[in-house]
């Protein structure tokens, strides 16, 4: 059976994310494969915490850096309602949209387009959000000079691809987090690492993985899923299949712990695993402590952060929209602005845009890992 081009750009992705070491190597060549099928000047890819959906790092491909319309940029996306922002893709069926067909050829309509792609001469835009089953890990933004708009047909390869790069991106943060101690969670909770030979046999492990292969499985015993991980990861390293090597089991005592398999080298010989807790993000510690928040309004300050409306949180928290305003009104007052949109801004431009540029390492458990 012949195989069609999306099957084959999601092998390519998985190869990518077993093949290289880092997250730069790592969107800078699935931008080389997307780029090759769709069609694009240039692009910027983000990582995201997935507690606040906000940036903690950028590769940019064809764009040179220019503090000043970053800074509009951000501005526009965090204090201003436009087309395709973030916050909407990241809760959207599709996860991607292009400018000039969500504003049905009219990217006039669209401030951002006015302010800052037009003068860049950028004729349309394609926006996208990379989530798994639980949270958002990135954000692509690809560019056009000219020629025709993105299609449907481009917006629904870049859908399927979707949960495929965003397993990649945490892969590459969680090779890191075994390497760098994290900073979220604390240092018993960090990922370990199982070694695997050729042959599927485990021939090395870290203390912390074996703490946590304690709770699935008896002493001196590798449970089956372990091997099946392996398998997958050599099979998506040699372009052999089209789904994550992962796996998610749960504990003897409660709560579950995922797997993830990474080839070490070219011929797929040795497998790297790496082994964690299921966890959920939250609004980093550093942010708590600085404004006070109490446990219920850091709840509330996540959701405001996801877009999520008063009804919205109301329902989730199975509280009275009343409650919302009240928690929001202590929440706005602690971080000492006057709407949700500046919450936003103030918390990405005090806390993320300095510690981005400081080169800091995204965390697989959101925020940033410890600086080494």
């Amino acid at each position: 059976m012949t195989e069609g081009p999306v099957e084959r750009i999601r092998r390519a992705v998985l190869r990518s994310s077993h093949g290289t070491a880092d997250l730069r190597a790592f969107r800078t060549e699935v931008d080389r494969v997307l780029a090759g099928a769709v069609g694009w000047d240039a692009a910027a890819w983000s990582t995201t915490d997935p507690a606040t959906l906000l940036f903690t790092s950028c590769v940019l491909i064809g764009l040179p850096e220019d503090h000043e319309r970053e800074q509009r940029l951000f501005d526009l996306e965090f204090r201003t309602d436009d087309h395709n922002q973030f916050r909407e893709l990241a809760r959207a069926k599709t996860p991607a949209a292009g400018l000039h067909e969500t504003t049905g050829g009219a990217p006039e309509s669209s401030l951002r387009w006015r302010e800052l792609l037009q003068p860049l001469g950028i004729t349309d835009e394609l926006r996208a959000v990379f989530r798994d089953r639980d949270d958002c890990w990135g954000t692509l933004v690809a560019y056009r000079r000219g020629g025709a708009p993105f299609t449907a047909a481009d917006v629904e390869l870049v859908t399927a691809v979707s949960p495929l790069i965003a397993d990649g991106l945490r892969r590459c943060m969680l090779r890191d987090a075994t390497t760098v101690p994290p900073a979220v969670p604390a240092p018993q909770d960090a990922p370990g690492v199982l070694l695997a030979d050729a042959g599927g046999r485990i021939v090395e492990t870290t203390a912390q993985a074996r703490r946590w292969l304690s709770r699935i499985a008896d002493p001196g015993t590798v449970p089956s899923a372990v091997r099946s991980v392996a398998a997958a990861a050599r099979a998506a390293a040699a372009g052999a299949a089209d789904l994550p090597a992962q796996a998610r089991l749960p504990c003897r005592d409660g709560g579950w712990l995922l797997l993830h398999g990474s080839s070490l080298d070219a011929d797929a010989e040795r497998v790297a695993i790496v082994v964690e807790s299921a966890r959920q993000a939250h609004l980093a510690d550093v942010m708590v402590r600085a404004y006070g928040l109490t446990p219920r309004e850091r709840e509330i300050t996540e959701l405001i952060l996801h877009g999520l409306s008063t009804a919205d949180i109301a329902a989730r928290l199975h509280i009275t929209a009343y409650t919302v305003q009240d928690h929001l009104k202590s929440i706005l007052a602690k971080v000492d602005v006057t709407s949700r949109r500046d919450l936003v801004a103030e918390l990405y431009g005090r806390h993320y845009a300095p510690t981005t540029r400081t080169g800091a390492l995204p965390s697989p458990y959101g925020w940033y890992l410890a600086a080494q």
